[in-house]
C-alpha cells in the first residue's frame, strides 16, 4: 500500500515570523437578535443511551451554521420551527441583511411515529452545498432531501424540493436505527449523467466476540443518479465502512470514486453487505397507514402480490420480497387496498392499510423479543430526563469501552486513508502520528475540503491532488501556511470552533462562550525591526473579541473575506475583520 508523504513547500514558510502581538484596534461587531420562537435548533445526546465518547464528539463538534462556498457571505441555520434561515452580509455596504426563511422543512417531515418531531437521540440537521443551484439536507433522523436553491447570489427565497429518500433501507435495517450526520456531498457528471455522492455517519452499538458491547462509527456511502432522460433520481447504497475511533476528516475526491477519511482507529468495511433492494416510506393517521415502494418503470398489476393477515404483512414484486414483517398492531385486512401511481416521473406502489383500532403507532414494525418493549403509559419526557444508571467499573485503570481510552493509554496513530470503491480497498495512507488535524475548512467552491496539520509550531494547510488521467495516483498539496498557529491553537483549552479565511488572511478560534480570538499573520512588519544578523522581522496581530454575556452558547461559525459570522443561542454576530 503506497504511503503518501506530506511534503512541505518551503516557499510558503515564513522563517522570520516572530509571533503575534495583541492589538487594541477595534473590531466592528454587528448583532442581530433572534426571535424567541425561532432560535437555532440544538439537540443534545440522549442521557441514557448516548453516553460514549463518539456520541459526545458528534454532538459537541456540530457546527449549526452552514457556509455556502459559492456565496461566502451567506450562511444558513435551522431554527426551532424547522425553517432554514439565511444570514447574509452585504460586503459593499458593510451591513448585515435582514434574515429570511428560504425553506420550510416541516412540510417535508413524514410521520415516522414521532409526531413530526425529533425524538431524544436524533442528530442535528446538516446541510451541504454541491453546486450553484443544488444542496443536500440531512434531517438528522432518517432522510436526505435534495433541494433546488435557484440563484443564491440573488434573492432566491423559495427553494424547491427535488427528491427525498431514506438514508438506510428500512427493509434491511431491522434494528430501526435512526440519527445520521452528513459528512460530505459532491456533484459530478459521470457518463453524461448527474451523480451526487453522499457520506454520512451514525454511531451504533455492536457486539464483539459475542458478548462485549462496543460503539462504532458507521459511515454510509450512497449515491443519487439522475436518469438519462432527466426525469427520475435513483438512490443506491454503495458501501458501508466502520471504525471504533473518531473521524476527523471525511471528503470525496473529484469524481467520487474514492473517499478520504482520517481516524485514530482502523477503518474497515462493514461486516454485512448492504443490499440494493428498494426502500419504502410510510406515513400514518389515527385510522390507517400508507406505505410507498419505489418500483421500476412499466410495472404490470400482476407483478405485485400483497398478503395481509392480522399483523403479518408480505409485499412481493415479481420474484423479490419487498417487505415480510410483523406489524406493531393488528390490521383490518379486508379493507387493504393498493394502487400503482406515478409520482415525479417515478412509478411506485402505494399500499393503504387500515388499523383494527384507531390509535397512534410509535413504530411500524414490532420489536424483536430480545428488545425491551417500552411502557405505553410511561412519560417519554421523564425517561429522557432521568438520571442514567451508573455503570459498574471493576477496574478504574481499564476503559469502559474501547473508544473511551484514557489519555496517553493508547499507541494508535492517526491515519488518513483513501478508500477506493471499484477495488473496495484502501489504496493510500498518510500517517499523521498521534496528533489529529487541527481543523478542516472549505477553501474553494467545488473542491474537497482542506485539512490543517501541525507542522512544527505552524499550521500547514493541505488540499487533495487528483489527476483524472491517472486515477491510481493520489497525493496532497501544500496549499498554505498559518505561522505559529499550531502553537497558538494548542494553548486554547476552551476552544470549540476553529476556521480560517478562504484566502488564509486570518484564522479564528471561538470558545463556547463569549471569547473569539482572531489571528492575522500577514499584517505587520514590526516597524522595521530586524534581527541583528537576519532579515526584517514579521509580527502578526491578535485580536480578542468578547461577545455579549446574554447571547448564550456559541453554536456555529463561518468565515468569509473580511467578515466572520457567529451563531449564538439568542443572536447572530458579524465581525468585520
Amino acid at each position: 500500500m503506497p504511503v503518501v508523504d506530506l511534503n512541505v513547500d518551503r516557499n510558503l514558510l515564513c522563517a522570520n515570523f516572530d509571533g503575534y502581538k495583541l492589538s487594541f484596534d477595534a473590531i466592528a461587531v454587528l448583532r442581530q437578535n433572534l426571535h424567541l420562537q425561532r432560535e437555532p435548533l440544538k439537540l443534545e445526546p440522549h442521557a441514557r443511551h448516548q453516553y460514549s465518547l463518539l456520541h459526545t464528539e458528534l454532538f459537541a463538534r456540530h457546527n449549526a451554521l452552514f457556509s455556502d462556498p459559492w456565496a461566502r457571505h451567506n450562511s444558513y441555520y435551522m431554527n426551532c420551527e424547522h425553517q432554514l434561515v439565511m444570514c447574509s452580509y452585504d460586503e459593499q455596504r458593510g451591513q448585515a441583511r435582514e434574515q429570511r426563511v428560504v425553506y420550510e422543512m416541516r412540510q417535508q417531515l413524514a410521520d415516522h411515529g414521532d409526531g413530526f418531531a425529533h425524538v431524544a437521540g436524533d442528530y442535528n440537521y446538516t446541510l451541504r452545498f454541491i453546486s450553484e443551484k443544488y444542496c443536500v439536507l440531512c434531517d438528522g433522523m432518517l432522510s436526505y432531501t435534495l433541494l433546488d436553491t435557484g440563484d443564491r447570489a440573488g434573492r432566491a427565497d423559495n427553494w424547491q424540493l427535488i427528491t427525498r429518500t431514506p438514508i438506510i433501507n428500512t427493509l434491511t435495517d431491522p434494528d430501526g436505527q435512526r440519527g445520521f450526520q452528513l459528512y460530505d456531498a459532491r456533484l459530478d457528471i459521470v457518463q453524461e449523467r448527474k451523480q451526487i455522492s453522499l457520506a454520512c455517519g451514525h454511531v451504533a452499538r455492536r457486539q464483539r466476540n459475542g458478548s462485549i458491547d462496543v460503539h462504532v462509527l458507521e459511515v454510509t456511502w450512497s449515491r443519487w443518479t439522475l436518469a438519462v432522460n432527466g426525469g427520475q433520481w435513483s438512490y443506491d447504497i454503495c458501501q458501508q465502512l466502520q471504525t471504533t475511533g473518531s473521524i476527523y476528516y471525511c471528503a470525496f475526491e473529484p469524481r467520487a470514486e474514492s473517499l478520504i477519511l482520517c481516524s485514530n482507529r482502523e477503518l474497515q468495511a462493514a461486516a454485512s453487505n448492504v443490499p440494493n433492494g428498494p426502500a419504502y416510506t410510510w406515513t400514518q393517521s389515527d385510522g390507517n397507514l400508507t406505505l410507498c415502494f419505489p418500483l421500476q418503470q412499466h410495472v404490470a398489476r400482476h407483478d405485485v402480490h400483497i398478503h395481509c393477515t392480522g399483523n403479518q404483512l408480505r409485499v412481493e414484486f415479481q420474484a423479490q420480497t419487498l417487505l415480510d414483517a410483523t406489524l406493531y398492531r393488528n390490521l383490518d385486512h379486508e379493507l387493504t387496498t393498493w394502487t400503482l401511481a406515478t409520482v415525479e416521473a417515478a412509478q411506485q406502489l402505494q399500499l393503504t392499510l387500515f388499523k383494527q383500532q384507531a390509535e397512534h403507532w410509535p413504530r411500524l414494525l414490532q420489536l424483536d423479543n430480545a428488545d425491551e418493549e417500552p411502557d405505553a403509559d410511561a412519560d417519554p419526557d421523564a425517561d429522557a430526563d432521568a438520571e442514567p444508571e451508573r455503570l459498574p467499573i471493576p477496574n478504574l485503570e481499564d476503559p469502559v469501552e474501547e473508544c473511551d481510552f484514557p489519555l496517553g493509554a493508547t499507541n494508535a496513530d492517526v491515519k488518513m486513508v483513501r478508500f477506493n470503491l471499484p477495488t473496495k480497498s484502501i489504496t493510500h495512507t498518510i500517517f499523521l502520528g498521534l496528533t489529529p488535524p487541527i481543523f478542516v475548512s472549505n477553501l474553494r467552491a467545488g473542491f474537497p475540503a482542506a485539512f490543517v496539520t501541525r507542522q512544527d509550531i505552524d499550521g500547514a494547510v493541505w488540499l487533495q491532488q487528483f489527476q483524472p488521467s491517472r486515477p491510481d495516483e493520489w497525493s496532497v498539496r501544500h496549499e498554505g501556511q498559518l505561522p505559529a498557529f499550531g502553537y497558538v491553537q494548542a494553548s486554547k483549552q476552551e476552544r470549540k470552533f476553529i476556521d480560517c479565511c478562504p484566502h488564509l488572511d486570518y484564522a479564528v478560534i471561538c470558545e463556547s462562550y463569549r471569547h473569539v480570538f482572531i489571528y492575522k499573520p500577514r499584517n505587520d512588519s514590526a516597524n522595521g525591526l530586524r534581527n541583528r544578523y537576519g532579515p526584517q522581522v514579521v509580527i502578526g496581530k491578535q485580536h480578542l473579541v468578547t461577545l455579549d454575556d446574554d447571547v448564550g452558547e456559541v453554536l456555529g461559525l463561518t468565515t468569509a473575506p473580511n467578515v466572520i459570522t457567529i451563531l449564538a443561542e439568542h443572536a447572530v454576530f458579524y465581525l468585520q475583520v
